[in-house]
């Protein structure tokens, strides 16, 4: 564990370095922001002329925020855990350190998932507002929390895992972002398929988005969180055994 420490710690640091950390944070809290405000002031706007709507709820702003995630600062922030290592050379230093290539992928794996939760804490001011001027149900806030907390660690085991098979970064950002995209509209195209509905299913089953509307409406499930549990299991071990055939060559 302290290995893995270590590793994630170096590795948080030199993110904190990078211009495309500050580019992503700056990019995702002015899109939020900006549609935030939106629902806020068109809330108060038709408040005062009469007309009874629904106060604003954080689902919007959640569920722009993991697109957001899922398309840009996921895989760019992952894509150059590993891949940075391999090009530059330090990969074989670092394989002659004495940790295991687990330990390796779980550190870069779990600065990356620091990095992400630092994200999320911009998003924690909108909620805060809520409660503050409303009185919104904490609930369902809360599971959407939970539900984007492993939304993000799916995502970015699937980055990473992206990134340990490629040198070259834009190649690991390429493929990332292409698995991400077609998980994340697989229910799309389950509806293509109803005269097959086990693939109908299927696809349905393995939809990034469909799992997180069930956190967004309040409901905190096994299956869903297990799934991105799964995902993001699946794809760290997969990263491990990338490692050890590239320690062999």
């Amino acid at each position: 564990m302290r290995n893995i420490w270590i590793i994630a710690r170096r590795e948080l640091g030199g993110m904190f370095l990078q211009p495309i950390a500050y580019i992503a944070i700056i990019f995702v809290s002015l899109v939020i922001g900006l549609l935030f405000s939106s629902q806020l002031y068109s809330y108060v706007l038709q408040s005062q002329v009469g007309n009874q709507l629904p106060p604003p709820t954080v689902d919007n702003i959640l569920s722009t925020f993991t697109f957001l995630i899922a398309l840009f600062v996921g895989p760019a922030i992952t894509m150059r855990l590993l891949s940075e290592e391999q090009k530059s050379g330090t990969m074989e230093l670092l394989m002659t350190m004495p940790v295991r290539d687990g330990e390796v992928v779980l550190g870069k794996f779990l600065a990356a998932l620091i990095f992400y939760c630092c994200f999320v804490l911009l998003t924690f001011v909108y909620p805060l507002v809520l409660l503050q001027f409303g009185n919104p149900d904490p609930g369902p806030i809360f599971s959407a929390y939970i539900g984007v907390l492993l939304f993000g660690a799916a995502v970015i085991g699937i980055g990473t895992l992206s990134s340990a098979m490629f040198e070259n970064q834009i190649a690991s950002f390429l493929v990332a972002v292409t698995v991400v995209v077609i998980l994340y509209v697989s229910s799309f195209f389950s509806s293509v398929f109803t005269s097959s509905p086990q693939i109908s299913q299927i696809l349905s089953e393995l939809s990034l988005s469909d799992h997180l509307g069930n956190f967004m409406s309040g409901l905190l499930t096994v299956k869903d969180a297990l799934y991105y549990i799964v995902i993001a299991a699946i794809s760290l071990f997969a990263a491990t055994r990338v490692v050890e055939s590239k320690r062999w060559r």
